[in-house]
């Protein structure tokens, strides 16, 4: 079977299998990117399995632009939902992602403000899951 498909946002596609076909549509409206930016992601991870950094996925650019770094945020922030509506536990993976975004914002954020949240959040993070949950009552 081979389909060729046209999307709105990007050049024809053309999928060797069913299968081919919804893994790649999944991540692409899963995480809002195109078809070919998210075949070497879905390409990695079959080839090497999610390991302890989500098969580089969830790296966090300490020295990009902050527009850059808002883009990038946005888009972990779809793949930390999808790891953990998974059937794998990856809640460990997402605790250091969001830690590291926390920790990235806590310097990098455009205002006193904000920098101040994510630093109050980022040792919430760091103290303990339990002590949020104290916390939040």
């Amino acid at each position: 079977m081979m389909e060729t498909v046209r999307y709105n946002d990007e050049e024809p596609v053309t999928y060797k299998s069913d299968v081919d076909r919804y893994l790649l549509e999944t991540l692409k409206y899963g995480l809002g990117l195109t078809i070919r930016e998210v075949y070497p992601m879905l390409q990695k991870m079959l080839l090497e399995g999610l390991d302890a950094d989500a098969g580089g996925l969830l790296e966090v650019p300490f020295d990009a632009e902050l527009d850059e770094a808002r883009q990038e945020c946005g888009r972990q922030i779809k793949v930390c939902q999808m790891l953990l509506e998974g059937e794998v536990d990856r809640a460990e993976l997402v605790l250091r992602n969001s830690i590291e975004w926390c920790q990235f914002w806590s310097v990098r954020a455009p205002t006193a403000e904000l920098r101040e949240m994510f630093g109050k959040s980022l040792k919430r993070l760091v103290e303990s899951p339990t002590a949020m949950e104290v916390e939040d009552g």
